[in-house]
């Protein structure tokens, strides 16, 4: 039987023989495209328009080869300059090649109506990403200022992110005698000793804080860069627009979303109390949110957890587990600790030629089990909608989040039914997950919404973090006990500086998630090939359709309060068992 370790990842399918010589192959193909700019014009064909189609993703493989290499190995070690400095050319280099190539979509977006629609039709499996290129004609500029932010960007967001990861990622934080990464300490948090706990947030935040003016500034920046380039030039109707029009999501849809959340975060009040009393503790502080329930934690070894994974995966369908293990067969998980890489997890789809790689950070907690079936079902998804084409694979954002929660959701049942003696644990688990990654992350994007509008009024990174934190108080409810730390704690999260408005995505997926697995279990397992035919259809259709065709809207407060009825439900047997 195979054994799984902690491990590197492979990297040789991405790893180019020469970086130079694979920029100068690119350079030949931007270099065609541009001497036969001038056949672009409203006579084209639909034979010479499929021509041009070919041939940019072509060049969108061969970048996204170069582009995957440089950004692995930067998060294997973000303090390796040659690393970095590898990334800094490429990011350069791809960004320049890029800007050559503007001209192609700023002519479509300004064909007239009638020659788009024919080009858009003759262009069969790329069709959606040529319509959402129409909707993004009133924000767009022209060809030189689009130049000209696509450089802007460079050494501005793109290099104060950079900077961001740079000094954050190489913190270090000092407890009881020994130097931990943050991942570390971040396991500490759900320690069963209250005083771990409280240590442990008061360092990871403690070093936020002192470094608040550094990254306020960083994040500051930020926002002024995306208000000024997206409302003062582009046009944008307001900060979160931008993400709503990008992830094509109404911006209905996305309102509706965070007033449910609103609505029910006192389901979670009730929620905390439960745990208040399970803990034994005479006040719930926000330090105890994540506590375990048992004192002594069941571990997890890597081999164990994928083990588990692959097994859940098997049960729910084949073609779930057959995905995982190209992944894993193939190398393409990077689970082993080390020095300055980068905390989290994530997965990154290549291009539709290559099974997508995982990074994971195992300390062998339960918790690790959870991430480790997110993000290969994130790399299941990329999976399961390769068929279509580069610029059709990616689904939207919030679409992107529905395999890797649903690959949880299973996991979780598959841990009840293999642990009966964990069901309790595992419904409070599951629990402390719902409220981090459905009420938690719908408050980030309310307090981005919020410090957008302080940036605007010239208000101060201090009077930004005391409302973050008065928010936060809100969201708790008036039982859970708020230490002064937590005010930073939005400096601690990357998404809101790497891609603002993203967290939204977490909402939206779990909460569509809890919607499909209930059918899921209403309709038995063959529901399961329709959620894979969902799965499938990548990008390739716009969101509001994809969800609409198994019969749910996503404008409608009806879908999302169909997410809560299923959270009430686990509350109320939690209740009941504690009577």
């Amino acid at each position: 039987m195979t054994t799984y370790k902690l491990s590197a990842w492979d990297l040789n399918e991405v790893k180019p023989k020469n970086i130079d010589e694979e920029l100068k192959l690119l350079d030949s193909k931007v270099l065609l495209l541009e001497n036969k700019r001038n056949s672009l014009n409203e006579k084209i064909t639909s034979t010479e328009f499929l021509t041009w189609v070919k041939e940019l993703e072509e060049i969108k493989v061969i970048s996204s080869k170069i582009g995957a290499y440089v950004s692995l190995k930067f998060s294997e070690n973000s303090a390796d300059q040659k690393s970095v400095a590898e990334m800094t050319k490429v990011e350069n280099a791809l960004t320049k090649l890029g800007n050559r190539l503007i001209f192609f979509s700023l002519w479509f977006k300004d064909l007239p109506d009638k020659k788009s629609e024919e080009l858009i039709k003759a262009s069969g499996p790329n069709s959606y990403h040529f319509e959402e290129l129409r909707k993004t004609k009133p924000y767009t500029l022209k060809e030189n200022e689009e130049k000209i932010i696509s450089l802007k960007d460079l050494s501005g967001a793109s290099a104060l992110n950079n900077v961001y990861n740079i000094f954050t990622s190489q913190f270090r934080y000092h407890y009881k005698s020994k130097e931990l990464t943050q991942e570390e300490v971040i396991s500490l948090v759900r320690s069963s000793s209250p005083k771990v706990r409280k240590e442990a947030y008061q360092l990871l935040l403690g070093k936020y804080a002192q470094h608040k003016d550094v990254i306020g500034e960083i994040y500051k920046s930020l926002l002024n860069d995306w208000r000024e380039e997206n409302q003062g030039l582009r046009g944008y109707k307001s900060p979160i627009n931008v993400r709503n029009i990008a992830n094509d999501i109404p911006d209905q849809a996305v309102e509706v979303l965070l007033k449910v959340c609103q609505k029910n975060q006192h389901l979670f009040h009730r929620f905390f109390e439960l745990k208040r009393k399970k803990l034994g503790l005479k006040t719930m502080r926000r330090f105890d949110l994540y506590a375990p329930t048992q004192k002594k934690q069941r571990k997890f070894s890597y081999d164990k957890s994928v083990k588990l994974v692959l097994q859940t995966f098997g049960d729910f369908s084949p073609r779930f587990k057959e995905n995982a293990e190209k992944i894993i067969g193939q190398k393409h998980i990077h689970s082993q600790l080390q020095k300055n890489k980068q905390s989290g997890a994530y997965c990154y789809g290549v291009n539709t030629k290559l099974a997508p790689y995982v990074l994971v950070n195992h300390t062998n907690n339960l918790r690790d089990v959870s991430t480790l079936a997110h993000e290969l079902g994130h790399g299941i998804h990329y999976l399961l909608a390769s068929k279509h084409t580069e610029f059709t694979v990616h689904a939207c954002l919030p679409l992107a989040e529905t395999a890797s929660i649903l690959s949880e959701m299973i996991l979780t049942e598959r841990l009840r039914e293999k642990y009966p003696e964990m069901v309790e644990e595992l419904l409070f688990y599951k629990l402390d997950d719902l409220y981090a990654s459905i009420i938690r992350q719908a408050g980030f994007v309310l307090f981005e919404k919020k410090a957008h509008q302080m940036m605007e009024e010239g208000k101060t990174i201090e009077e930004m973090s005391q409302v973050y934190f008065s928010m936060l108080k809100e969201q708790l409810g008036p039982k859970i006990q708020l230490d002064k730390s937590f005010a930073y704690e939005w400096a601690y999260i990357p998404h809101i500086f790497h891609a603002p408005f993203y967290c939204y995505a977490y909402v939206f997926g779990n909460l569509l998630t809890l919607a499909l697995y209930e059918l899921y279990r209403e309709r038995g397992p063959s529901f399961a090939d329709k959620i894979i035919e969902l799965l499938s259809k990548g990008g390739s259709e716009s969101p509001q359709q994809i969800v609409s065709a198994i019969g749910l809207d996503i404008t409608k407060e009806e879908l999302w309060e169909k997410g809560f009825v299923v959270i009430k439900e686990m509350i109320e047997k939690l209740e009941r068992n504690s009577k």
